[in-house]
């Protein structure tokens, strides 16, 4: 069976999801190798300009690629570089990628929710938690 994102922990970055994949026999191990190289990413220069904020989205990290529309996994390393469109818009330079600040409050706020329930865009902590009081049953 295939790793799903928020099984092991309240939310997944590339490099836990990646990992992840890389124990289980399966035809994607090849690309989780891949995405999880990441030297080549940290070689690039770096975009001057501002850093893109991640987001959470069913137990994922993300983040949005301003250039294409599409989204990547955040890594820990906080570099961002879009396999669709590789960065074209800033001649393939990599962005930094901006994680929340209360990072942690927000991953245990949102582990008591069902995976498909675990979003964060940029709600404050006590947005989050009424959330959590209106929509969860308490048991």
């Amino acid at each position: 069976m295939s790793y799903i994102c928020g099984s092991l922990r309240p939310v997944d970055t590339g490099d836990t999801y990646f990992t992840e994949l890389l124990k289980e026999n399966i035809s994607g191990n090849r690309g989780a190798k891949e995405k999880l190289n990441r030297e080549q990413i940290k070689k690039l220069e770096v975009y001057k300009g501002k850093a893109l904020n991640a987001r959470i989205e069913y137990a994922r990290y993300l983040v949005d690629c301003p250039n294409c529309n599409s989204a990547e996994f955040a890594f820990e390393d906080n570099l961002f570089f879009c396999s669709l469109c590789k960065n074209s818009n800033i001649q393939g330079k990599v962005r930094k990628v901006k994680m929340p600040k209360d990072r942690k409050q927000i991953e245990d706020i949102l582990s008591v929710r069902p995976i498909q329930n675990r979003h964060w865009t940029n709600e404050t902590l006590q947005d989050l938690a009424k959330e959590n009081e209106l929509n969860l049953e308490v048991i």
